[in-house]
């Protein structure tokens, strides 16, 4: 297995193209959407999702690629203000999961962030996301301790659990 991650952008149209495909394909469960961007209503709209996100330029996308097909996707937000970066919308295909690549991905966005002297990660997750528990745990991530100072507040996500790593 030869998966690589590179780097992508909801702003360039060959990207934006295979996205399209492969996020309408993985959210075709409501279920799943709602994992990843509780925000967005069922069905899958890919106009919505970059609307409610992608927009920001502080924010960088990749992708785990197995011959040049997306296999997986996670993106970073830097605060270089506050010295924090924000992993989110980390997902990895169906088929492709319990091989580590979530750790993968998150170890990328970790590096990402500290090359960029980023001193904490914080994710939100959502209480239902058995995967997502387990795999944060694993990598150390722990509740948000400064809970009057949310980043990325988002008022859709008052489920979500917020976690931090310090790097």
């Amino acid at each position: 297995m030869s998966i690589k991650i590179v780097s992508i952008s909801y702003n360039n149209k060959k990207d934006t193209y295979i996205l399209k495909a492969v996020l309408t394909n993985w959210f075709k469960d409501p279920k799943e959407l709602h994992l990843i961007e509780p925000r967005m209503n069922y069905p899958f709209n890919f106009k919505k999702w970059v609307n409610l996100t992608y927009k920001n330029s502080n924010i960088k996308s990749y992708a785990l690629k197995e011959n040049n097909w997306i296999i997986g996707i996670g993106n970073i937000l830097f605060n270089e203000n506050k010295k924090y970066a924000h992993a989110f919308h980390i997902y990895i295909d169906k088929k492709y999961r319990k091989k580590g690549l979530g750790s993968k991905i998150l170890q990328h966005l970790e590096t990402i962030a500290q090359e960029k002297n980023m001193k904490k990660m914080t994710l939100r997750l959502m209480p239902n996301n058995e995967s997502g528990k387990y795999l944060y745990k694993n990598m150390n991530y722990t509740n948000y301790s400064d809970i009057k100072n949310i980043p990325n507040e988002n008022k859709a996500n008052k489920k979500a659990i917020i976690l931090e790593k310090n790097l």
